[in-house]
């Protein structure tokens, strides 16, 4: 059937075609070569229709078609895909009712909280690497730089000193894509090389938030962040440096993500 007739039977625009057929979602079955035109498979509606509930619920495109991917060679996995994007769904709106409960005391300026602590830190030997990032693809790469850099140090004959971590010198956010520095603490320096990074990195006054399960997803632990700006600011103290998340674990670990927001911060007397 034409493009025309595949938009009207799925209800899906002729742009959102176009971008699934650009991302090997939705190709069509045959193109013209003389006119362009594309012709889809009456098979193809069911398909049309599946991809359409999916985006009405905001999946991302990249879960979509690995649903789509597995609907016809295996439907329970299927499934099963679809209930893990269900429960993150879940866990994505619990998070963005914190942020909102967060933005809810700024209106009434009562950001004050309890649950930040503050410690030192020494200067640290540390290698790193600096990489752009979006909130979809933070966990994939946190952890597969992680390895690279546990590698690293192996190689480099030193001992890993601590969990890793990162440092945000812009935030990952949808709008934003950092850059986020990875960072593993190690008892020596090593030769660089590369993009790796091997420096010391200086230490100080930080004020930390420990982190785990749900209010460590995103976006709910940007509230966590602000609480530990409004635990710097409203006492008077200042930033020195941008924010720090050391993981303690992995969102795969089988004791869910675990970590803690550090900030390093002047006193005001200072």
């Amino acid at each position: 059937m034409t493009a025309g007739r595949f938009t009207a039977s799925t209800l899906l625009t002729a742009k959102a075609l176009r971008i699934y057929a650009e991302r090997g979602l939705l190709t069509p079955r045959r193109v013209d070569p003389e006119n362009g035109y594309r012709y889809y498979g009456v098979e193809q509606v069911q398909t049309g229709w599946l991809i359409g509930l999916l985006r009405s619920a905001d999946l991302p495109l990249d879960q979509i078609a690995e649903i789509v991917a597995a609907a016809d060679a295996d439907p329970e996995r299927a499934v099963d895909l679809l209930d893990r994007a269900v429960a993150a769904g879940d866990r994505r709106h619990e998070a963005r009712h914190a942020v909102l409960e967060r933005a809810r005391l700024h209106l009434r300026q009562e950001t004050a909280m309890t649950t930040v602590q503050s410690s030192f830190e020494p200067d640290r030997a540390v290698v790193s690497v600096l990489r752009r990032v979006t909130p979809h693809d933070l966990d994939r790469v946190i952890q597969e730089e992680v390895s690279a850099l546990w590698a690293v140090a192996a190689e480099g004959g030193v001992a890993i000193a601590g969990d890793p971590f990162g440092i945000f010198h812009a935030p990952v956010t949808d709008d934003s894509d950092g850059p986020l520095e990875i960072v593993l603490p190690v008892d020596g320096l090593v030769d660089s090389a590369g993009d790796v990074r091997s420096y010391r990195l200086g230490g100080g006054l930080v004020a930390t938030r420990l982190a785990e399960g749900a209010e460590a997803d995103f976006p709910g632990i940007l509230a966590l962040y602000d609480e530990v700006h409004a635990w710097i600011t409203d006492a008077g103290r200042t930033p020195t440096g941008p924010p720090r998340e050391v993981w303690h674990t992995f969102p795969q670990s089988p004791e869910g993500l675990r970590l803690t927001i550090t900030w390093p911060y002047a006193e005001a007397n200072a």
